[in-house]
């Protein structure tokens, strides 16, 4: 086919290069600012992602294992300190810090496990901070021991289909925005008596100590300080929406200028039209009548949910990532026996009118269609994968549903059990550590002024006065 071009008419005689052509004239004209200035925006996002790969590869992880003495009577209130604590390593950093060296926030990662029935709870964190981390659980826990193990997931692959291994897993989202608290350990104590705590953590523990050899269930939640005063605003705006108050729109949309237009043009024919008298008063006189806030006109319970988000928005907070797994040998996976109870146990934190926790769909391990077997198992496969390679290496960046949480939040889902939560297969401390009793037998005492070995008697090395034990 000859193709020629025709200048004249500025386009070509056979119009099949049509498209090309006008590709060409954008491009002629102009377009290829478009397209350095997207190069340019490529090149600096694959650079900011290689500088954050090398950064995070030089920083060394430890996993802390913390057991609790049998007799623990701290409430959640005193993790809720904890994380108030945690929340000291935020730091910004710098342009040189983020844009050359790669720094990223650092974080830390709670983690519930239970392989074969066996209860641990563990905290990942970096090996800088672990002074901070163990400094922050003996201040509340003085009798807790905490032991430096060995990754429990470093031997199981991450390649699916497994020969050895089946999961079922999900990234957990939150129902509403993430200015409406989920359910909390203060909702948990008995109005009868104040004193007493029904730890939701029961459930979730006994259903734990339930499983059989060769099945695991690990719950985690990477979690990095929040600082940043967008969240705390959102909720500001959401309360000043729900109590009918006046909230400054963020920016101005596109519409912003037809809309006023319009507004200007239809108030100045109703004003020519109907005289303000028949108004019910001047725009000012209505401006006086009208009440600042409606609050004082909203249900019980919707001044409840009013207070729940003020609640929320004034505690520090940290940003999360929360996923769970059954994991278990093909001969004893039983998805059907323990998903069901471990989202039950997690409903408990769930309120219809503020908020709860749900299985992100997007990223649990089921997968109804298209109905084509093999596609259902492909994209199975790739979702396990993609799970347990989030899960493994703890990543705060992998998938989806990254929600803001505050600690008396983290303290509901991330605490010790109190004495009364009876799940038998919890590792806990099995004595309590005391002082020592005055009358134990010290190595002598020397003088400020130490002497020689030729000065000391034989009657001085002897320890004087031992009581008989």
């Amino acid at each position: 086919m000859d193709i020629t071009l025709d200048f004249s008419t500025g386009g070509y005689a056979d119009s099949y290069l049509g498209p090309f052509y006008t590709l060409w004239i954008i491009i002629a004209h102009g377009g290829w600012v478009a397209l350095v200035i997207a190069f340019i925006i490529g090149f600096f996002l694959l650079w900011l992602e290689w500088r954050r790969n090398l950064f995070d590869a030089k920083v060394k992880f430890i996993l802390l294992a913390i057991d609790i003495p049998k007799e623990n009577e701290q409430t959640p209130k005193a993790v809720e300190n904890i994380f108030s604590h945690l929340h000291g390593i935020q730091k910004r950093g710098n342009f040189i810090e983020k844009y050359i060296g790669g720094y990223t926030q650092q974080c830390f990662s709670l983690e519930i496990i239970s392989i074969g029935g066996y209860i641990q709870f563990l905290i990942r964190t970096p090996e800088d901070w672990r002074d901070l981390a163990e400094a922050a659980i003996y201040a509340q826990y003085p009798n807790a021991e905490i032991t430096e193990v060995e990754d429990y997931t470093k031997d199981i692959k991450i390649k699916f289909p497994n020969d050895d291994y089946d999961i079922w897993g999900t990234h957990m989202t939150l129902e509403k925005k993430d200015v409406y608290p989920i359910k909390t350990y203060v909702s948990f104590e008995d109005p009868s008596t104040k004193e007493t705590f029904k730890d939701p953590m029961a459930s979730l523990l006994e259903i734990m100590s339930r499983l059989k050899e060769g099945e695991q269930i690990w719950i985690q939640m990477v979690i990095s300080p929040e600082g940043s005063k967008e969240w705390r605003d959102s909720g500001i705006r959401v309360i000043k929406k729900l109590i009918g108050a006046k909230t400054e729109s963020k920016g101005k949309d596109l519409f912003w200028l037809p809309k006023n237009v319009i507004h200007g043009v239809s108030e100045s024919l109703y004003a020519s039209i109907i005289s303000p008298s028949d108004l019910y008063g001047s725009t000012a006189q209505k401006e006086i009548l009208r009440w600042p806030t409606m609050i004082q006109h909203l249900s019980p319970s919707e001044r409840s949910v009013v207070e729940a988000v003020g609640i929320k928005i004034s505690k520090i907070a940290f940003k999360t990532k929360m996923r769970v797994i059954y994991l278990g040998k093909k001969e004893v996976f039983s998805k059907n026996r323990f998903v069901p109870a471990i989202m039950g146990a997690l409903k408990q934190y769930n309120t219809l009118d503020i908020n709860g926790l749900k299985a992100d769909a997007k990223t649990k391990t089921k997968v109804d269609y298209p109905p084509i077997k093999s596609i259902i198992e492909w994209r199975q496969n790739r979702r396990k994968w993609r799970v347990m390679w989030g899960y493994k290496y703890r990543s705060s960046t992998r998938g989806r549903c990254k929600f803001v949480l505050n600690i008396e939040e983290l303290a509901t889902l991330f605490h010790f059990p109190i004495m009364t939560v009876k799940a038998p297969m919890v590792k806990k401390t099995e004595a309590r550590k005391a002082e020592p009793p005055v009358s134990l037998p010290l190595e002598q005492a020397y003088p400020l002024h130490k002497k020689s070995e030729e000065e000391i008697s034989e009657e001085e090395k002897i320890p004087q006065n031992i009581p008989f034990i």
